[in-house]
């Protein structure tokens, strides 16, 4: 199941003064990523709402982009942290699969929350790119998530 950036971007709540919209071209899921930018350097974040509709076992993952001018980003799901610090800078664009693991997530409507915590010294900005939220069929075996893979 993918849910792709111009799905994701229609219930999106941003931080005040943030800005936030859907960027196409490159090799983005369908129309595009989202595309936020923070106000602050630290501290903006960005709500992003997906639904399940059936309750099953599914490996969780983000299908994210990194870049020259991206930042540093805490990920909660529904209020719990999943990943304290993930560092989304790359020296050019691509993207990359961050795994959130494997879940029984039952019907109803997840949150997905991005905290910017700053940027590392090489960064020329704070941004966050969102291709997609994948929601990957796992079968009922114990198994350890994949690691984070780059794309392209």
């Amino acid at each position: 199941i993918i849910i792709e950036g111009k799905t994701l971007l229609e219930n999106a709540v941003k931080s005040d003064h943030s800005t936030v919209h859907l960027q196409k071209g490159y090799g983005w899921t369908g129309e595009g990523q989202i595309f936020f930018k923070p106000d602050t350097e630290t501290g903006g974040s960005l709500e992003c709402r997906f639904p399940v509709e059936k309750e099953e076992l599914r490996q969780l993952t983000l299908r994210m982009t990194e870049a020259n001018d991206y930042g540093i980003y805490r990920i909660l799901l529904d209020g719990k942290t999943v990943r304290e610090y993930v560092d989304f800078y790359g020296k050019s664009v691509k993207t990359r699969e961050l795994n959130l693991g494997q879940l029984v997530l039952k019907p109803g409507i997840y949150t997905i929350r991005f905290e910017c915590l700053g940027k590392r010294s090489e960064s020329r900005g704070n941004d966050l790119g969102i291709d997609s939220v994948r929601l990957r069929e796992r079968w009922n075996v114990k198994r350890i998530a994949p690691p984070d893979v780059q794309v392209r």
